[in-house]
C-alpha cells in the first residue's frame, strides 16, 4: 500500500547548505575547509582541571544521567550566566526569573519564536541573515518577512529600518544577529537606537542572537537588553558553542523578561523536557572560569587579525570587494561579482548568483570549500562566506590558494 503523505511544508525546505558543503569537504581528500563554523580553538585550557576533577568521573555521570533536569536548567549554571553578564557587560540579570538553559542556541531560537508569536504571526529577518532563521520560521508555521539591509553604511540598521516601516508593522518579532553570521557586522549604538524606536513604534519583540558576543574586534558588542528602551522588549540568545569552541556540547541559554522566560520554560517542558546535565556541568565550569575571559579576548583578536589577512589577500585588484568589512564573529563575506567574471562560465549555476559560481570554482579547481552568499538571502548572491576559525595550517593553505588566484 502507498504511504500516507509527509509534510509538504518541510519537504519544500532546502537542505542545510553549510552542513552539506562541509560534508562534501570532509569526503574530498585534501580539501581546505573554510565552509563550516566549527571553531578549531577551545575549550580554554584553564577550565580543564576543574572539568576533569568534577565532571568527567563515574559519580558525576550517575548523578547527571539518573534524573531529568529542572525546567529552567541547573541553578548554578543560571547563576554563572548572570555573573558572566555582570563581569563582561556590567549588566544585571536575575538568574531565577530571567534565564532559561536550552539545548543549544538553536532551541533558544525556537522557543523565542514560539513565545513571541502566534500561528498567524509574521517574523522579520534581514538580508543577509543566518540561514537557520528563515528555515526555522517556516518550519514552525510562521510567516517570514525580509528587510533589505544595504551595505556600505556605518550604521546599517539606521539606514534600513525607516524603509521597512510597512514590514515591521506586520510582524510580532524581529530577529537581529550581532555580531553577525555571515557578514561579521556588529550593531552600533545608533543601530540600537533605531531598533529600540522601531520596536516601540510597531510593538514588536526583538530577538537578539548574540552567540558571537565575545568575538567583537572591530566594534564593541552590546547586549540588546542593556540598551535603553529594549530591556523589556528583548529576548537574548547565547550558547557555549562558539565562544568556547565546543559546538558538540549543545548547551545554550535564553535571557529575557520574566514573563517571556516563564512561557519559554513551559514550552521547553513540552518540546524538549530537559537538557543534558553533564553538558550543563561542563558549561558551568567554563562560564564561571574568570581566567578564561582573557583567553576569549585573545581568540577575538586572532579572528580580527585573520579577517585583516583575508582582506589583504583578496583585494579589489583580484575582483573581491569588501562592502562589509568584518567587525566581529568568525566569518568574512566579500563580494565576488568581479572575480566571477574572470572565471569560466561552466562553474555557474542557472538562477544562482556570483557566489555560487565562485564557490564551485574554488572547490573544483582548488579544493577550497566555502559557502555561497545566496544561502543567507537573495540580495547576498554575489557574496561568499568563509570561516576565520579553522586550524592555522588550514587557514595558511587557504591564503596560499588566494595568492595564486588570477
Amino acid at each position: 500500500m502507498p504511504q500516507p503523505n509527509l509534510s509538504d511544508e518541510l519537504s519544500a525546505l532546502d537542505a542545510y547548505a553549510t552542513k552539506a558543503m562541509a560534508e562534501r569537504a570532509r569526503n574530498t581528500p585534501g580539501t581546505i575547509n573554510l565552509a563550516f563554523g566549527e571553531p578549531a580553538f577551545g575549550p580554554p585550557a584553564t577550565s580543564k582541571a576543574a572539568i576533569e576533577a568534577n565532571d568527567l568521573n563515574w559519580a558525576a555521570f550517575i548523578a547527571s544521567s539518573k534524573r531529568y533536569e529542572k525546567s529552567r536548567g541547573m541553578p548554578e549554571l543560571r547563576e554563572s550566566v548572570a555573573s558572566y553578564y555582570a563581569r563582561r557587560h556590567g549588566m544585571k540579570v536575575d538568574p531565577e526569573r530571567e534565564v532559561l538553559i536550552t539545548h543549544g542556541g538553536v532551541e533558544a531560537i525556537t522557543l523565542a519564536v514560539l513565545a513571541t508569536t502566534n500561528q498567524t504571526s509574521a517574523i522579520a529577518v534581514t538580508d543577509p541573515s543566518y540561514m537557520l532563521y528563515s528555515r526555522a520560521i517556516k518550519a514552525l508555521g510562521r510567516t517570514l518577512k525580509v528587510i533589505s539591509r544595504p551595505a556600505d553604511q556605518a550604521h546599517e540598521y539606521v539606514g534600513a529600518l525607516p524603509n521597512a516601516a510597512q514590514t515591521l508593522s506586520q510582524v510580532s518579532s524581529f530577529i537581529v544577529n550581532s555580531p553577525e553570521n555571515p557578514s561579521g557586522y556588529v550593531l552600533s549604538g545608533e543601530d540600537l537606537d533605531a531598533i529600540a524606536e522601531a520596536s516601540a513604534k510597531h510593538d514588536c519583540w526583538i530577538i537578539h542572537d548574540e552567540v558571537y558576543d565575545s568575538m567583537a574586534f572591530g566594534r564593541k558588542h552590546t547586549p540588546a537588553r542593556l540598551w535603553s528602551g529594549l530591556e523589556d522588549r528583548t529576548l537574548m540568545i547565547n550558547s557555549f558553542s562558539k565562544k568556547y569552541g565546543v559546538p558538540g556540547l549543545r548547551t545554550g541559554w535564553l535571557c529575557g523578561p520574566a514573563n517571556a522566560i516563564d512561557l519559554a520554560a513551559k514550552l521547553h517542558d513540552f518540546i524538549y523536557l530537559g537538557v543534558n546535565i553533564m553538558s550543563e556541568r561542563i558549561g558551568m565550569r567554563m562560564l564561571s572560569d574568570t581566567s578564561a575571559d582573557p583567553w576569549m579576548d585573545d581568540m577575538s583578536d586572532m579572528l580580527g587579525r585573520r579577517a585583516q589577512q583575508l582582506m589583504e589577500a583578496l583585494p579589489n585588484t583580484k575582483g573581491f570587494s569588501w562592502p562589509r568589512r568584518p567587525m566581529g564573529a568568525m566569518f568574512a563575506f566579500p563580494n565576488v561579482a568581479d572575480f566571477a567574471r574572470k572565471i569560466p562560465d561552466r562553474f555557474a549555476e542557472s538562477g544562482q548568483g556570483s557566489g555560487h559560481k565562485v564557490a564551485n570554482y574554488l572547490m573544483e579547481e582548488h579544493r577550497l570549500a566555502t559557502i555561497p552568499g545566496g544561502v543567507y538571502g537573495p540580495e547576498s548572491q554575489d557574496h561568499l562566506r568563509m570561516i576565520l576559525c579553522s586550524e592555522q595550517s588550514t587557514f595558511d593553505r587557504a591564503l596560499g590558494v588566494f595568492a595564486r588566484l588570477p
